[in-house]
Formats: C-alpha cells, structure tokens, sequence
C-alpha cells in the first residue's frame, strides 16, 4: 500500500538525505532559512517597549527585524513558481485602506502611527509567506517557537519568583505587576499579561499538532504553564477551546465530514444566539471570559463602540478622541483589536482582516482546501496554523494587539496561506489511482506523469 510520509524528525535523517520526497508547489525549491527565522524570533523575544531612533524613525526590536527581511522576502516571494492566494489580495487591502485613510487632510499627524501598525502586520505577512514555505522552513519555525516559548515562559516565572514585571523594570517602566483571584499576572517580555497569555495559547494550538505523543504533552504543558501565569481569562478560555477542537479532531479523524459537521453546530449556536438575545454580539463578548465583572466591562465597551463607529463608520476616528468624550467608555481603554481598527480606521478594515484571515485556510467556491496529502506532517501543520490564526482571531474580541503581537498574527497568517499554496500545488490521496502500490514519488501537481 502506498506510505505517507512520516511527520518525525523533519530536520534530519530521511528528509535531509534525500530532498527528493520533499512535496513542493511548481517545482520551487524548498529550503530552511535559518537566520531569517532567529531573527523573526529575536523580534518576538526582545521587549517590545525597547524602543530606539535610527535617523528620525522610531524603531523597536520587531520593527527593526522587519525592515531587514522585507526586501529579501519580496525577492523569495516573487520567485518563479510561488503562486499568489486570495489573502495576499486581502493583507494587502487591509494595509492600503489603513494607510489611506490615515493620511487624510485632517489626520496628516497619524500617518507615523498607521506606518507602525502596517509595517507590523504586512511585514509579518510578508516574511512568513516567503521564508516558511515547505516542509524543511516549517519545520525550522517550530523549532524557533520552541526556544523562543521556553525563554518567554522563563520570564514569567521569573515575574512571579521575583514579585514583579522584571522586564519592566529593567527597561525602567512600571513593574508593579496587576493581580487576579490573589495570583500575580505575569507579562514576560510583553507589554501585557494578555498579550503574554494570547501568544502562549496560539503557541499551544501550534504545538499540539507539530509534536507527538510525550513530546506534545511537553510542550502543550510549557504553553499552557505560560497561558496560566498571565492569570487572563480570555486567553485561558481559549486555550480550553482549542483542546476541545484538538480532541474532537482526533475522536474524528476518519470521518472527512467533520469539519462541515463542526462548522454546521457552530452555525446552529450562532444562529440560536441571535435569534433569541437583543444584543448576540455583546452577549458572545460579555461570556468570552472566566470573570463576570470583566465580561459586563466588555459589553458596556462593545456596545458604545457599535454607537460611536456609526458617526464614522468608513474612514474611523484615527488614533485621536473617539466619539463626542461624553461617556465614561468614550475614554476608557478599548479591549478588543476588532473594535479598535474599527475606531480608527472604519469597518472595511474589519472585512479585509477577516477575510484575510479566513482566506489563509479557506477559499471556498469549489476550490479544494481540506483533504489528506502524501506529506502527513504538513497536514498536521496545517490544522496546527489554522487553530493559531482562529485562535488570535477570537481572543481579539476580548483583547487588543500591539507591536509584537501584530507581528506574529500577520506572520501566522502568512504561514498559513504559504501551507495552502503548498496544498494547493500537491497531489492528494483522492487523486492517486488505487492501482498504484510501492513508496510513492512526491511530486508536484503539475502535468508530469509519475
């Protein structure tokens, strides 16, 4: 019978010796890059509020990683044979309409800002479409999640070992940490401990499907030990989620409808709650946390945000005062990314994120995006990104992104949209003839016979 490709040791033995079964997309080679994926981590790992000048333009750690891999990012990217998908359309949409809106007349002081918030996302987009694309470069970013998962969760022990935000306190910030339930709320080497717990449980997704066995229960646990000492509901709830979607795939796995079958109870659910809650958007909201008192904050916050994006539904607010200041949550902080880029930039930014968002795994209109391949372990991967993307996608209903973290959404995204185009340019179980047997030759899906 015909031998799926195994998923261990992706970096050494078989692979490495003979690159020959590696699955490429139009015969483009596929290589690890090591010191592009170091650096992408180095910008995860150094203090976002490390902030520095070079000329009159104000960089930090991650800003200044991405300005070193644009460009030869954009000349892998470009190379003959990468094939463009639809979330590089709406990436691309999403940065346009934040920088255009922001240079209007009236907001010409709020470009910088816009600038910062595009380099992050875009750039982050850009670097994990070129530089992970294939199995050897996912790989390779496994392996620098890793490292930079263990320093990161280090930190946050040492947060609580220590009493307060050590990183903080070397940066000379505030490093009186906050509390909840009478634990302290770790922050690592984030600005927040939600930012801190949002990573560690995008981590976990990730790692439950790029490990097996005793080196998952590893791992998932460092991820989780991490997501537990930011002490925020919003990401521990949701790391509750993604076990849950990770057990049922594994209960279901020789049942290809699944994922219809979960896509149409979720459906359902949200169907029910729409159609039985005056307000279903901020009743989600109001029960996306583990504390009551931050839920009745959060759909107080939601909806007078749905009030004031009404006065300025297409261009926002900017990054000024947002509505007419009257209410105390006209001023108070806005904790939900959705809503923010709603604020500042209008509601066609919210369809361009979500859309490139959901495009990175589904594209829809017949087009095949789900089904087993030769390459067992890049199938995994691609259930791995696809619950990493959804998972920063739900927790931002409850928790806003800054600096690092838009880097890594824009650089999952990216990641996620090189595995489709990787599924897209590969032969699938479905297409092989049952006739074949022996060790198969992975090839790309191009007219070659085999």
């Amino acid at each position: 019978m015909r031998i799926r490709l195994a998923s261990a040791a992706v970096a050494t033995g078989q692979i490495e010796r003979e690159p020959s079964l590696l699955p490429s997309a139009s015969g483009v080679p596929q290589r690890s890059h090591p010191i592009a994926t170091w650096l992408f981590f180095a910008g995860v790992v150094l203090p976002a509020d490390m902030s520095f000048l070079l000329g009159s333009a104000k960089f930090n750690p991650e800003r200044l990683v991405i300005a070193l891999l644009l460009i030869p990012a954009l000349f892998l990217l470009l190379q003959k044979g990468r094939r463009f998908v639809a979330c590089d359309l709406f990436v691309l949409l999403a940065a346009v309409w934040m920088l255009g809106v922001s240079a209007q007349e009236n907001r010409p002081s709020e470009l910088s800002s816009a600038g910062a918030v595009t380099l992050e996302l875009l750039g982050g987009y850009i670097v994990g479409r070129a530089f992970f694309f294939g199995r050897l470069a996912v790989a390779e970013f496994i392996k620098g999640l890793k490292i930079a998962v263990t320093i990161i969760v280090a930190v946050a022990m040492v947060d609580h070992m220590s009493g307060k935000l050590v990183v903080n306190s070397f940066l000379g910030l505030n490093s009186e940490p906050e509390f909840r339930n009478g634990l302290m709320r770790a922050a690592s080497v984030f600005p927040h401990a939600i930012s801190y717990g949002t990573f560690c449980t995008a981590a976990g997704a990730i790692f439950l499907y790029s490990e097996s066995r005793l080196s998952r229960i590893g791992w998932v646990g460092v991820a989780f030990l991490g997501c537990f000492l930011a002490m925020s509901s919003a990401p521990m709830l949701m790391f509750m989620v993604v076990l849950s979607v990770f057990s049922y795939d594994r209960l279901m796995k020789s049942n290809p409808w699944r994922w219809k079958a979960f896509a149409a109870v979720i459906g359902a659910v949200l169907a029910f709650i729409y159609l039985t809650t005056n307000n279903p958007t901020s009743w989600i909201v109001a029960h996306l946390t583990l504390d009551p008192s931050t839920g009745y904050f959060r759909k107080a916050t939601w909806d007078r945000a749905f009030y004031n994006i009404g006065f300025a539904p297409w261009a926002g607010f900017g990054f000024g005062d947002i509505g007419a200041g009257l209410e105390f949550f006209d001023n108070a902080s806005v904790d939900a990314v959705w809503l923010v880029i709603a604020l500042r930039f209008g509601i066609p930014i919210v369809v361009f994120m979500l859309l490139a968002n959901v495009t990175s795994f589904y594209v829809g209109f017949g087009r095949k995006s789900v089904g087993p391949t030769l390459d067992e372990y890049m199938d995994r991967m691609r259930s791995g990104f696809t619950l990493a993307v959804m998972t920063l996608v739900l927790v931002g209903l409850t928790v806003h992104y800054w600096n690092t973290m838009w880097m890594v959404w824009g650089a999952y995204i990216g990641i996620r949209a090189s595995l489709y185009e990787h599924f897209w340019g590969t032969r699938h179980l479905s297409e092989l003839s049952p006739a074949w047997y022996g060790p198969p030759v992975y090839a790309p899906a191009t007219g070659r016979r085999w």
